[in-house]
Formats: C-alpha cells, structure tokens, sequence
C-alpha cells in the first residue's frame, strides 16, 4: 500500500533535481544501479543500439520470458540474425501469465499484475514504459489496498478488529474507504509511523539521487540496514528527523509488537507485507521506497484511441514453433501483452526491415531464427572462445554458439542444467555459483474465479472491491478491464502463507471452492456485510497457481536475506565482469536486487545485450559507448 494516498511517497511535493548527464534516469528508480536505458532505446529513426559486424555469430537464448524475447528482440535490430531460443514450457512469456477468460478481455493475471512505471505512464522513466509507448499497450490504475480508486475491507482476529484487548461486539469488517484515512486509530499510529519513515528517506534519496556522488551515499544507507530483516526494520526505533551528520541513517518504523501485526496484514505497499518480514530489509527499501510500489498500473492490452480492442500480428492464427509444434495464438490482453508484442510485432531498423522475430523464425532463406518450445536445456559446455556448446532435450545434437544468455530462475538453472569446462577463477567463479544455489526463491499461490457481475458496483451490494485479511486467504482482489464483468482473486498469498496450499495444490478446485467458502463465510459474518460473494462469481471455472510446484520456475520472485550483499552483487556484476571470456550472460530477474514487477527483467535482458556487443566486436550507435554505461564497484560492507 505504498501509493500516495495510503503511505504518502512524497514524490509530487517538489520536483526532483534533473540527473547530471542523460545516461541516467531521474527519481524514482532503482537504487543500486542508474542508467537510462529508455534514452538509449528510444529513437524516432527505429536505430538500434547497435550493429553486428560479424553475421556469423550464432546466439542462444535460454528462456522464452520477458528477458528472453527482450534480448533476442534488441539483438535482432542490430542485426544478430542467427538466434536459437530454448524454452522447456508450452508458451511464451515466463512470469508474465495472462489466461483469458471467456467473452473478456479481462484476464487472470497469474503471474505480475500490477505495474510500475516511476512514478506513471508517459513518464519516459523505465524500460517498461518504453515499450508499453512503443507497442502502444494502454494501461488503467490498479486497484493497490488502501488506493484513492477502491474501497479496502479489513479483517482481523475473526472480525474482532485490531484491538484484542478491546473486542468489537460483533463481527465486522473495518472499511477503508478509497480517498479516506484509516478507520481506526489503530491502523492509524501504523500508517503514521509508515509515513514518518518513508517520507524521510525518500525526501533525502530525491536531492542526491541522478547526481555525482549518489553510489557513496547508497553505500552510507547500506552499511546501516544490510545485516537487518524487515521485521527489525519494523521493531527499529523511530528518529523525529534526519541528521546529515549520519548521512544514510533513516532509523526504523518503531512499532510496538501489536502495531507490527497490524502491518502484516494492511502491508506496506501493495498487500500485506508480513510474508517478507524475514528478508533483508533493503529489498522493501529497494522497491518500495524507489518507485517499485507506487501508481501500480493494470495492463489492459493493445487497444486503439477510442478503446476498441487492436490486437496485433498472428491474433487467432495458427502458431507453430521451429519444429511445427503448435502454440497459443498471441492474445494481446494483460501483462502478457509485452512479452507477444516483443516476439510478434515487427521490428525495423538499419539492420531490420519490418520483420518480427515469429515471421523472421519461418524465413529460413534469409534469417535463422528459431524457438524451440518444450525443449529444456540441461547442458551448457565452455569448448574455446566463442564456441559455447547447448545440449537440450529435443534437438538430436549439441549445437555450438558464440554467446549464450541464460535468464531461467537460479532454482530451475541449478537442479536443471550442467555447467561444464568453464574456468572456476575467469569464467564461472565458485562465488557465483553458490549464489545461484543460495538464492531466495519464494513462493506465491493464486486463486481466481471470473466474475458475473462487479459486485463492488452493484447498488445496495456492501462488499468492498479488496480485502485484506489475518486468515489463509490473505488478499483478496477484484478487478476488471473497459466495461467488463471482471474477475475475483479470492486468495492471494505468498511465502509461508502460500506454504499452506501446498498440499492441497494438485486438487485446484477443491481448493478454490474452500477459499470462496471461507470469503463468503466471513462477509455473512461480518454484521456490516451480511452478503455473500459467490453469487457474483462464476463458481464453474476457478484457476490455481502455485509457483513453488512449477518445475521450470520452482518460485515466484528472488528475495534475499540480510547479509547477502556479496551474493548479490556477484550474478549483478557477472555480465561486467566474466560474459567477455566465457561466452555466457545473464538476464532475468534472478540476476537483479528488486525482484518482481517485471523490469527488472526487462534491464538485465539489456544489460547483457550492451554487453554482448561490446564482447562480438560490434558498434555502439546513437551516440553511445560503452564507457558511458555505468560499472558495478567492489565495494564491500564487510570492509566499512
């Protein structure tokens, strides 16, 4: 619930100072590392980034998501034409999940689905939104908890409300009205001290942040809160105000034992918050506090001017993969939308002449482009330079390559693939590899049901839009695209609470019915409520995920805990650092710090393009090089 009118960002108060050089992107954005990839791919003459001077080189892809089809598209356009790309499930996109629902255009966003783009649409501040201009994907707000655009129900200790030791008579629930304050006290002393926190570190980051001297400064913030989790963030005391004699000292929330309960449900951002206590405290600074939880958009699809949908090359026709296996047809609705639009929408260039990367893949006399679905990889051999051997799973032959992007989880990598012949000290460091074991993958399961009516619409009907909850369900979640009946999230959990379906996640319909049970058993309750929920819902077709069951994934998002700086910053820095002698790169958001909302997929798939030009011999263009791009330091808390 990190958006304006519950937690207050402070972002629009005054502006924020103009970066020191257009190579970097202006508040908000990510901490760690600064560089305005929307102003080196946005251009008015389709240039690419660059230009292959080798055709030769032969390029793998491993993985068919966001950073997969972002790197294969941008590559393509500097006209990197021979480009294999492996994906060991039946579809494109990865982690972006949109399944449609009958009659439509609404979607059950498995996966991501809510967006940020620092702070809105049109902000040109992410790659995200370079993209979303590009492919001309419309967006509306997304219905955050606590938002100024839906009606948040609370309910806590069986509807007793917050306060134990002063029971409500009756069940009910407490309504946090959209463009309205808290509805207690209670959950007003957690919403201040929330504000008196979030207020204060992003009033400072804003002045330094974009200028000379900003790494300095995010390493002062580090060194105070890179050995905490959140929970001791939430427990830390409180400051009344900055002291710039302490540069990077923020202090904590200062929340008492009760308050801190009241936080893990009502959340700090989008949700409840209280699964992530147990991580390191700078992934909620990294993200909420940097733009990641702010203005969250709903990604509608590709419609025109007057609303009308416009769905793109291939919509409902045959697809097939390079081995004439059929595939879903490009839906062009939901989050799923960008990862279609990199794959089917042609791409122009001086290299590439209106062609994408599905069309190039059938073109076998000009391009050779191929996507092997159902195929995983579960080999990867260094030979010498520049030839990097693939063994997968359909393909008779090992096929040889010059670079290799590899952008699976680091669970799926590790207990799927093998690594061979890579050097331990200049290509593939024991560092690296045991942060690809060490990784923190967590868990997320999904409910869904679509919708006969909005029951947050219907006249006379009490049952608020959202609801947040102390109970198995967690949160719970309406929403619905243009004039559509929708779909209900009726559960919403991760780590520890999306455990609890574990056992139960192979009976998908059984489950989905006992969490509608449970909804309607607290909204019959509750003497506010009084009304069931099901009646609004199309009972026959709920749909689960559980991403921890997903063999290709085996997670949802990469978290870390406290003192895995080193970890960390050792898949961050691989790219800089060994791609150049080992023909390997990573991308995907298993390579980033601020995981989940998708771009940080998008930057490392990037990322590894900038760096495998600069490793093939090939030209920057537009008037870029490779000195202007950022390097990550070897700074170390350790050594502070």
């Amino acid at each position: 619930m990190v958006n304006k009118a519950l937690f207050g960002s402070g972002e629009d108060r005054e502006p924020a100072p103009v970066p020191s050089t257009p190579w970097r992107f202006r508040w908000p954005n990510t901490a760690d590392f600064n560089f305005n990839y929307y102003y080196l791919l946005a251009s008015k003459n389709n240039e690419s980034i660059g230009h292959n001077n080798n055709p030769q080189i032969k390029v793998a892809i491993i993985g068919a998501g966001i950073a997969g089809l972002t790197a294969a598209r941008e590559l393509f356009r500097c006209g990197y034409t021979n480009i294999d790309i492996y994906e060991a499930s039946h579809r494109i996109g990865g982690r972006t999940y949109s399944i449609p629902v009958e009659g439509q255009h609404t979607v059950l966003e498995m996966g991501a689905m809510r967006m940020p783009f620092f702070p809105k649409p049109g902000s040109c501040n992410s790659v995200l939104d370079y993209y979303r201009e590009l492919f001309q994907i419309t967006t509306q707000p997304f219905p955050d908890p606590g938002s100024p655009i839906a009606d948040t129900g609370i309910y806590l200790n069986n509807g007793c409300g917050p306060d134990t030791q002063n029971p409500y008579p009756v069940p009910q629930l407490d309504i946090w009205q959209k463009n309205s304050g808290p509805p207690n006290p209670l959950f007003q002393d957690v919403y201040d001290k929330w504000v008196n926190f979030s207020n204060m570190v992003t009033t400072v980051c804003k002045k330094l942040y974009g200028q000379d001297g900003w790494e300095d400064f995010w390493h002062n913030v580090v060194q105070y809160y890179w050995d905490k989790n959140f929970r001791e963030l939430v427990y830390m005391p409180a400051i009344d105000r900055y002291d710039p004699s302490k540069p990077g000292y923020f202090g904590g929330l200062g929340m008492t034992e009760a308050e801190s309960k009241l936080f893990y449900t009502i959340g700090a951002g989008d949700g409840g918050w209280g699964a992530f206590y147990d991580i390191s405290c700078l992934y909620p600074m990294r993200t909420l506090l940097f733009g990641f939880g702010t203005n969250h958009q709903l990604i509608q699809g590709t419609f025109n001017g007057e609303g009308n949908f416009a769905p793109g090359p291939q919509h409902q026709e045959r697809t097939t993969d390079s081995l004439d296996r059929e595939f879903d047809s490009p839906g062009y609705v939901g989050v799923q939308t960008f990862a279609e639009c990199l794959f089917y929408q042609p791409v122009t260039s001086e290299f590439v002449e209106n062609v994408s990367l599905y069309q190039a893949s059938k073109m076998k006399d000009r391009y050779a482009v191929n996507l092997y679905l159902k195929n995983p990889v579960n080999k990867i051999k260094y030979l010498d330079r520049r030839n990097v051997e693939v063994t997968s799973a359909k393909l008779e032959k090992p096929r040889n390559y010059d670079l290799v992007i590899l952008t699976p989880t680091t669970w799926a990598t590790e207990m799927g693939m093998v690594f061979e012949g890579f050097d331990p000290k200049t290509q593939l460091p024991f560092d690296v590899t045991y942060s690809i074991k060490e990784s923190h993958w967590i868990s997320s399961c999904k409910v869904f049901y679509p919708l006969k009516q909005r029951y947050w619409e219907i006249s006379g009907c009490p049952i608020p839009q959202l609801i947040s909850t102390d109970t198995y369900l967690q949160g719970v979640y309406g929403y619905a695209v243009k004039d559509d009946p929708g779909v209900l999230l009726v559960s919403y959990t991760w780590e520890d609470d999306a455990n609890k379906f574990i056992a139960q996640s192979d009976r998908s319909e059984q489950l989905a019915q006992q969490c509608l049970d449970e909804l309607d058993k607290i909204l019959i309750e509750c003497e506010n409520i009084r009304t069931p929920i099901s009646p609004y819902v199309d009972t026959s077709k709920p749909t689960v995920i559980h991403w921890a069951k997903k063999p290709n994934y085996r997670g949802c998002a990469k978290l870390y805990r406290e003192m895995t700086w080193n970890e960390n910053y050792a898949l961050l820095r691989y790219n800089q650092n060994y791609s150049a002698n080992s023909g390997l790169y990573f991308a995907g958001e298993a390579f980033s710090v601020e995981g989940g909302w998708t771009e940080p997929a998008l930057r490392t798939a990037l990322d590894a393009v900038i760096h495998a030009i600069a490793n093939t011999g090939g030209t920057f263009l537009k008037g870029f090089q490779y000195s202007d791009y950022p390097k990550y330091d070897n700074w170390n808390p350790f050594d502070h």
